[in-house]
């Protein structure tokens, strides 16, 4: 059954349990219980491979991230899709990865209730298609990387709290120090060599997240709010982006605007500036430290990317008032692409991202007012702020002021 179908199926079965409701529309215990599994089917029918991901990060229960994560390490899901809806008998899949024969049915149930397998009989599992986003490697760096490393903080977390009298963490105190016994932050720790892997894991995942959410430029007017107003000499610097790791995002842009005049400036740290090659031909890679001051002078737009939410404001305010020193007044902008918080609610993903942040940088994410306060306070006006929902990172676009 294809994905359409299914989701109209589960809508139907929802629809037939509620057609003879009583008067007063109480539940039969029966039904309430056929209601609470069809609608728990329906949104893993609806999910796509990062909604399953955020899920797994943000919601889960810490016995399902282990068993979720053994499953990775034996290769288990893909060894089930192989098989396709016949599935795999409980001897198939002991001969396939060696695991004990009484141990291998409890992990099996524990992945059933993510959605990850179904039981098909008493002694025949196979997988849903929801397994389909767990191989994918994007997936599969992302949650070993907030397994391994992350996951050990938040363990921390409530003793490491009750340690600074429930003051914020800082990027040199808090959660991640506690766990690691480091003075370090947690952006220098894990260039340590035994985190090797697990910054492989981490950048493939940030990479992974960008090409799975909408671009910010399919919803800020990047042709009329930057290219229609900037210096047409080819000369000219067009945009900056600071911190950029490996270009990405430069050639975004000039793929999207191909015939766009003046230079593009990659800015990182030594050590990704080295992994960023010569620039392809459409950027100029130049290692940078954005706690000094900005070299690159006048730009028509300094571009900083899920940068800032890495830090606390004490750190995010020395990085501005760099950019600030650079800009030209009445030119340049600053555009920051970042998540916003709503002032009241928000997702279990905008949520989930602060908490995050906090953990491993002493950073978060903020709300409108919090972003207007910081950036007046490093002498910058925000003009206008784009968003797309609140699953997407905004767009601040932003002047000297």
């Amino acid at each position: 059954m294809d994905s359409q179908s299914s989701v109209n199926a589960l809508v139907e079965r929802i629809a037939s349990a509620t057609s003879n409701l009583s008067t007063d529309g109480s539940l039969p215990p029966d039904t309430r219980k056929e209601l609470q599994d069809t609608a728990k089917e329906l949104v893993f029918a609806l999910e796509m491979p990062l909604d399953t991901l955020n899920r797994f990060i943000f919601l889960s229960k810490p016995f399902q991230h282990a068993v979720v994560r053994v499953a990775i390490n034996l290769g288990l899901l893909e060894f089930m899709l192989e098989a396709g809806s016949k599935g795999k008998t409980l001897g198939e899949i002991v001969t396939k990865t060696g695991v004990d024969e009484v141990l291998l049915p409890r992990l099996l149930r524990t992945l059933a209730t993510v959605g990850l397998l179904s039981q098909v009989d008493e002694h025949r599992w196979r997988a849903t298609p929801l397994a389909v986003s767990c191989t994918i490697p994007t997936f599969k760096s992302g949650f070993k990387f907030l397994f391994d490393f992350v996951g050990p903080v938040f363990q921390k977390l409530p003793e490491s709290l009750e340690k600074s009298r429930y003051r914020c963490p800082t990027a040199l105190q808090g959660p991640l120090q506690d766990t690691y016994d480091t003075k370090l932050s947690g952006y220098d720790y894990i260039m340590d060599p035994r985190w090797t892997d697990t910054l492989k894991d981490c950048n493939l995942f940030m990479k992974g997240r960008r090409d799975g959410s909408t671009s910010w430029l399919e919803f800020y007017p990047f042709a009329e709010r930057v290219l229609a107003e900037a210096d047409h000499d080819s000369q000219a610097v067009t945009v900056v982006d600071v911190g950029g790791g490996l270009g990405h995002g430069l050639v975004e842009i000039k793929d999207k605007f191909p015939d766009m005049k003046g230079r593009l400036v990659l800015q990182d740290l030594a050590n990704t500036i080295e992994q960023a090659g010569d620039g392809q031909g459409v950027f100029e890679p130049t290692a940078h430290d954005f706690f000094t001051p900005q070299p690159v002078k006048g730009s028509k737009a300094y571009l900083i990317r899920q940068v800032l939410h890495d830090w606390p404001d004490k750190e995010c305010r020395a990085i501005l008032q760099h950019l600030a020193a650079a800009m030209r007044p009445g030119y340049s902008k600053l555009l920051v692409n970042e998540i916003i918080i709503p002032e009241v609610g928000g997702s279990d993903f905008i949520i989930g991202c602060d908490l995050v942040m906090m953990g491993i940088g002493g950073g978060m994410e903020r709300t409108e007012s919090h972003w207007t306060s910081l950036l007046a306070s490093a002498g910058l006006r925000i003009q206008k702020v784009w968003t797309l929902d609140d699953r997407t990172e905004s767009v601040l676009e932003a002047v000297l002021a």
